[in-house]
């Protein structure tokens, strides 16, 4: 029997978490997994010790905030985790609360794999320097971080993006927009984000962009993918309070929304990524607490010229970014009629995308199981 401790946080954690013990059950059917698991991994066979939302804060106060209870929880895993030792750890994205764990568990020589590398090359840089004392091995998700942590001694291997692997290269609009009843000649999705605290910055905002638009374009509808039914009441309690007269769907299929859409107004993050391989025209918007940028910026913390993932991988500026006092609705506005009016720049756009696609599409979850277990095997 191979026994697996694994740790995810986030639901886009939780889904990758699942496809690995899914592709590690596959090649090995004696393997078992136990750690802090979301709900798609304990469907795929995991045991659950924590819930992986107990790992799901964001922003350096909102960390701070809950620094006491996460702290708590990763001492108790060690604990844990030293008393029966398994075969390996997997820590899955979070790398604030999986390297510091992973370093304290390859010292006691338990193997320690990382998957999705924290992002060095976007703030703080020097991490990557210390990726070596935590992972024995590091699976990344971006083929350039590769070719950087390698120079950095660590043993990292490009395997690819979930998302890329779960997309198809050519979306089926007309079968989306029958399976959300949108009949509007154009369709703009909405995404304010996956948390509590990104919908209170984003999604009033992102409402009074979609009411502009509405005043300026004839038969348009908006749709909204929301990760849970939690936020999809938290979005439709402002939609009554401010917005009653918008065309509004709210779905739980974020694939669905992206496929039935003309353009994407979205937060930054994975959702930008997700956009781009559905070869969605977008517009990147992030707020954060005035408290938390003023640090970043103080400190001069953020070392990449983009935020949104689709000008970061490509290496230019093919999306719009419009980051605090610059997000305002008539500056969105503004940029989504750009992508509205201009059907060429949306064509030459969705032939880079497409590009990006295949270059991201790799069997993620074979690969890291593969890599994993072939690590196992070397060292008996």
């Amino acid at each position: 029997m191979t026994k697996f401790v694994i740790v995810a946080g986030e639901s886009s954690g939780d889904l990758l978490g699942s496809k690995i013990i899914a592709s590690i059950q596959d090649l090995c059917p004696d393997a078992t997994f136990e750690g802090i698991a979301g709900p798609k991994m304990i469907q795929a066979g995991c045991k659950q010790w924590f819930r992986s939302s107990e790992l799901s804060v964001m922003g350096i106060f909102g960390v701070l905030k809950h620094l006491p209870r996460i702290l708590k929880v990763r001492e108790e895993l060690l604990k844990k985790i030293l008393k029966d030792p398994p075969d390996a750890f997997i820590g899955i994205d979070s790398p604030d609360f999986n390297l510091k764990l992973e370093e304290k568990l390859k010292r006691k020589g338990i193997k320690t794999i990382q998957v999705v590398s924290p992002s060095f090359w976007a703030w703080r840089k020097n991490r990557v320097k210390l990726l070596n004392q935590s992972a024995d091995l590091l699976l990344c998700l971006f083929p350039f971080e590769e070719d950087i942590l390698k120079e950095h001694n660590v043993n990292a291997v490009f395997i690819g993006h979930p998302l890329a692997d779960s997309t198809q290269q050519k979306i089926d609009v007309k079968t989306a927009r029958n399976n959300l009843k949108l009949s509007a000649k154009t369709v703009i999705a909405l995404m304010p984000g996956s948390r509590s605290s990104e919908i209170n910055r984003h999604a009033k905002l992102f409402f009074e962009t979609a009411e502009l638009i509405t005043n300026r374009i004839e038969d348009i509808e908006f749709v909204v993918p929301v990760v849970d039914s939690k936020i999809g009441e938290q979005l439709k309690k402002i939609l009554a309070m401010y917005f009653t007269d918008l065309k509004m769907t709210i779905t739980e299929s974020s694939h669905s929304a992206l496929s039935a859409c003309d353009l994407v107004i979205t937060k930054s993050g994975t959702s930008t990524l997700e956009a781009a391989l559905h070869k969605k025209p977008m517009v990147v918007v992030y707020k954060m607490s005035p408290l938390s940028y003023w640090f970043l910026k103080i400190f001069k913390m953020v070392h990449t010229d983009y935020i949104a993932l689709p000008n970061i991988l490509l290496g230019k500026k093919l999306v719009p970014e419009l980051i605090q006092e610059n997000a305002s609705s008539k500056t969105i506005f503004t940029e989504s009629l750009f992508w509205l009016s201009n059907q060429q720049k949306v064509v030459e756009l969705q032939q880079q995308f497409d590009a990006l696609h295949l270059q991201l599409r790799k069997n993620a979850s074979f690969l890291a199981a593969s890599k994993i277990l072939k690590m196992l095997e070397q060292q008996k």
